[in-house]
Formats: C-alpha cells, sequence, structure tokens
C-alpha cells in the first residue's frame, strides 16, 4: 500500500501547465467531456465538460501525484497544505534536483518560504509555496 497525494483546484489545467513548466512529467487526464460521461445525468455533468478535469495525474521527481478541478470549480484554499519530498544528501544528483528546483520555482513565481538551508534536523531543508497556495518542503536525510 501507498499513499499518493491528491489535491483539487479550481484551475486544474492552469496548475498542471504551471507544474509542468516546473517539472512535472507524464502528465495523464481525464476531462469532464470524455466519451466515459455521455451516459451521466446532465444534472451530474460539469458546466464546461472540455475545460474541467476529472482526474489528472503526473510525476514530481518520480512520484505520482493526483489532481483535479473541484465541483462548479469554486477555489480550493491550499493555506497550510504542504507536500513534502525527502531526498537523500547523499545523492549529488538528487541534491542537484532540488536546488535546481529551487532555482526554476522562483524564476516562475514561487514565493521561498523557507530557504535551502541547514535546518535543526537536517544539513538541507527548504520550503517554497506555488501561486496556488501549495506549500512545497524538501527535506534530507543521510
Amino acid at each position: 500500500m501507498k499513499a499518493i497525494p491528491y489535491f483539487n483546484f479550481a484551475n486544474t489545467l492552469e496548475v498542471l501547465e504551471f507544474y509542468q513548466k516546473l517539472g512535472a512529467t507524464d502528465i495523464q487526464m481525464v476531462l469532464g467531456s470524455d466519451e466515459m460521461f455521455i451516459e451521466m445525468p446532465e444534472s451530474q455533468r460539469p458546466k464546461n465538460p472540455e475545460k474541467f478535469v476529472m482526474n489528472a495525474e503526473f510525476k514530481m521527481f518520480g512520484n505520482k501525484i493526483f489532481v483535479s478541478d473541484t465541483w462548479d470549480q469554486h477555489k480550493a484554499d491550499h493555506t497550510d497544505s504542504n507536500i513534502s519530498f525527502v531526498f537523500d544528501l547523499n545523492d549529488s544528483k538528487g541534491v542537484q534536483a532540488v536546488k535546481d528546483f529551487f532555482t526554476k520555482a522562483t524564476e516562475l513565481g514561487c514565493t521561498i518560504e523557507m530557504p535551502l538551508e541547514e535546518a535543526e534536523w537536517t544539513e538541507m531543508f527548504g520550503m517554497i509555496k506555488d501561486p496556488f497556495g501549495l506549500s512545497w518542503m524538501f527535506s534530507g536525510e543521510n
């Protein structure tokens, strides 16, 4: 068994476009206009099915993450929502990937909440907040 983070947004298509710029790979999605929903009662269909993400997934640092639109695409509040990645401090490629992520994230408009530096529990920890309110935490371990 494993846990997969699942986040809802009002604008998942925009979120996925941003995350792709941030480094997301293997993006797959099912829109509300997909033929599997043809028999769904009209009252249960999204208002803009061709722009409504019923479910999507992508990978970030090899980890699967699920996202979808909120019903009626109302704003989702991600204040204090976090996604945490733990990386191996002995893996120079992994450490560099985290550093590159921070550089790319700031270039794309993310806010650094905690710079990537030593913390009480690790030699390297950092946290950024993306434009959609989600905080991304990175903690190194030996």
